[in-house]
């Protein structure tokens, strides 16, 4: 088996629809779920965010998700596992404890739009296929804990004047209780702020071999270049892989629609933001 490639990037940055493509090559599977993050944090179930340290995978944790992992594999026929759950952006030595030998695929956006978009997704009402996908993959002593905390989520999000949930997507230290005072587009730019930070502190020490990093503007505008990187980066064999029907229905429509609402966006939400679009490139005013 190749080693597994982790995708990594913050919520609404692009990582569904890269990995969607990658695992159109032979052989690369990932679950038929959006996310496992569940599986990720079993074991740890009452660590109140998603910022793990590798000393939170103990040999138990890492036994259940290489097993998780190795199920996956057998039941799939997969040569490469392709997986990708937003909130281990802010988990990465977490992971590389797990699996030293991981290879990681980061994916930043302009958090302008990453902002925009989180923002629908904290309202967004539920989805039973989604919901019921995920649940195959709840380790089953779990259940009740996150069945209750479903519940909660969606009793809040009812009596919220704004329809939001009390969390969603990845969770920085004291998001909670930040949100309940704070205007959700400022909740949504914070939490793009902190896994950007989690994961760019993380990969600072890694090679060029160990991590590869993407643009979301560069794969939409030229998939079948990004995607020849990515191979040449992976495994030099595949480069010339033909990646020709898994893009032809992707499209740049989405880049840049922040330029339309960025009265939307406060002050404070602003200044969480323009230091680390400046750090990748995005110029904050244009």
């Amino acid at each position: 088996m190749k080693p597994p490639l982790i995708l990594i990037g913050a919520g609404r940055s692009g990582t569904n629809i890269v990995r969607d493509t990658l695992t159109h090559l032979p052989g690369w599977e990932t679950w038929d779920c959006d996310e496992i993050n569940l599986i990720w944090r079993h074991g740890n179930i009452h660590h109140p965010h998603d910022v793990f340290g590798p000393g939170l995978a103990r040999p138990d944790v890492k036994k259940y998700i290489h097993g998780a992992f190795q199920r996956f594999e057998k039941q799939s026929g997969a040569k490469v596992v392709v997986e990708k759950t937003c909130a281990n952006s802010m988990r990465v030595p977490f992971i590389r404890e797990v699996f030293p030998q991981a290879r990681f695929l980061y994916i930043t956006r302009d958090g302008r739009d990453v902002a925009l978009s989180a923002a629908k997704r904290w309202t967004a009402s539920v989805e039973m296929e989604y919901l019921l996908k995920k649940l195959k993959y709840v380790p089953k002593v779990d259940i009740p804990f996150y069945g209750l905390r479903f519940v909660k989520n969606r009793i809040h999000q009812a009596k919220s004047q704004e329809k939001r949930q009390a969390v969603w997507g990845p969770i920085f230290p004291g998001m909670a209780d930040w949100a309940r005072v704070h205007p959700l587009l400022d909740v949504c730019a914070r939490q793009w702020a902190e896994s950007v930070n989690e994961a760019d502190k993380a990969f600072a020490d890694m090679t060029d071999e160990q991590y590869h990093h993407i643009k979301y503007e560069d794969f939409v505008t030229n998939p079948t270049e990004v995607l020849a990187g990515v191979m040449k980066w992976y495994d030099s064999e595949l480069i010339g892989s033909n990646f020709e029907k898994a893009v032809k229905d992707i499209h740049a429509n989405s880049l840049y629609g922040w330029k339309r609402k960025i009265d939307k966006f406060s002050p404070q939400a602003l200044e969480y933001l323009f230091p680390i679009l400046d750090r990748h490139g995005y110029a904050p005013s244009t």
